[in-house]
């Protein structure tokens, strides 16, 4: 079952896709929690991204619970475990892993289960609905793309209006442009601050064409392509 931004999805939130803004939603959330209040005891923010490393996660949980100390950065992970899942018990609590590329095993990190009985939650954002899965999420946010008026507002803001009025053809070939990221912000944004110093015809002209290159077909939820355009783009241009 797939929700849309905003909606809740349970004990375990999961916002999932590539490129779409899950980091800024999530601390979005967490600004959200910070400022206002929720019944919660203790919210935690941690990036876990792709090189995984329990020790790292728990060395940020643990700043957040007051283990800080050369005494706490010298203990195992197991008793580091100990340490935090004894804080926890007792708390109710929210907990933001950010960018999950596998499962993450709570119990080795210290974090107790969050269920209905303790009122405590998992939120976490990943590129794949398959880590979805082997977290145990039941239901899924999937953070969608912008549409066209949004991603050209975008796309337009990270531009600038100086270059786009600098050629009267240029805002049409930066449309064509901004179509190509699929309404990606990553993309959009990425792209647009590549593109913001470009006042002549051939280099909106070049960037076109390199996004063609990339055969993307809807994107593919795919950003990677995109960046690489970047620093080719740029290269190119300082090498001519």
């Amino acid at each position: 079952m797939e929700l849309h931004r905003g909606q809740r999805c349970g004990d375990h939130w999961p916002l999932w896709l590539r490129g779409v803004g899950k980091t800024t939603l999530l601390t979005q959330i967490n600004n959200k929690f910070s400022t206002t209040p929720n019944g919660f005891d203790v919210v935690i923010w941690a990036l876990v991204s792709k090189d995984y490393d329990v020790g790292k996660i728990q060395d940020r949980i643990g700043g957040n619970l007051g283990f800080s100390d050369d005494s706490w950065k010298n203990k195992s992970v197991d008793q580091k475990a100990t340490d935090i899942y004894g804080v926890l018990r007792s708390k109710r609590f929210v907990v933001l892993l950010d960018d999950l590329w596998k499962r993450v095993d709570l119990n080795q990190v210290g974090i107790p289960k969050p269920s209905q009985e303790n009122g405590s939650k998992l939120i976490f954002t990943t590129r794949s609905l398959e880590v979805c899965g082997e977290m145990g999420a039941g239901k899924k946010i999937k953070v969608e793309c912008l549409e066209s008026k949004k991603a050209w507002e975008l796309f337009q803001d990270k531009v600038g209006d100086e270059t786009l009025n600098s050629h009267p053809d240029i805002p049409n070939l930066a449309k064509q442009v901004a179509e190509r990221c699929g309404g990606l912000p990553l993309a959009l944004i990425t792209i647009g601050r590549a593109m913001a110093c470009k006042t002549t015809i051939e280099e909106w002209n070049y960037a076109i064409e390199m996004l063609k290159r990339c055969a993307l077909p809807k994107m593919k939820n795919e950003v990677f392509p995109l960046l690489k355009f970047k620093l080719v783009k740029l290269k190119c241009k300082e090498t001519t």
